[in-house]
C-alpha cells in the first residue's frame, strides 16, 4: 500500500468499526449511543476529507499516468456513513439508500486493500 493511502487507511478502519458498532447497535448488542459513533465518525472523515490533501490528490489527476483519487472516494463514502448514522441519531426507523452506501463503501475498502464489510448497515447482513 502507497504511503499516502496507509496515511488515511487507518481511518477507513476507524469508520469499518464505527459501521460495525453501529450494526450491532442495531441489535442491541452494543451500548453506545449512535451520537457518540457519529462524532467519532465524524473525526475520522475529517481526517480522510482534509481539503489540502484533497486538492493535492486532485492534481495527480493531471499527470501523464494519473491514478485514481482514491482518498476522495473514500472521503465521500466517509461522509455517508456519517450521514446514515445522524439519521439513526434522529429517528428510530432511518430511511436511506443502503445499495448507494454498501457500493460507495465497497469500492473504497477494494482500493484499499480491504474486503468490503456485510452489515445491517449496508442491508448486506
Amino acid at each position: 500500500m502507497r504511503e499516502a493511502q496507509l496515511a488515511f487507511a487507518r481511518q477507513v478502519i476507524l469508520l469499518r468499526r464505527y459501521e460495525l458498532e453501529a450494526a450491532d447497535r442495531l441489535k442491541g448488542l452494543d451500548s453506545r449511543p449512535f451520537a457518540f459513533l457519529r462524532d467519532e465518525a465524524k473525526q475520522a472523515t475529517a481526517v480522510i476529507a482534509d481539503p489540502d490533501k484533497l486538492k493535492a490528490e486532485e492534481a495527480l489527476e493531471r499527470c501523464p499516468n494519473p491514478t485514481q483519487s482514491i482518498r476522495k472516494i473514500c472521503a465521500g463514502s466517509a461522509q455517508l456513513l456519517v450521514a446514515i448514522i445522524e439519521k439513526h441519531v434522529a429517528s428510530t426507523a432511518p430511511d436511506y439508500d443502503k445499495p448507494q452506501y454498501a457500493s460507495a463503501m465497497a469500492e473504497c475498502e477494494t482500493l484499499l486493500g480491504l474486503k468490503p464489510l456485510a452489515t445491517r448497515i449496508r442491508a448486506t447482513e
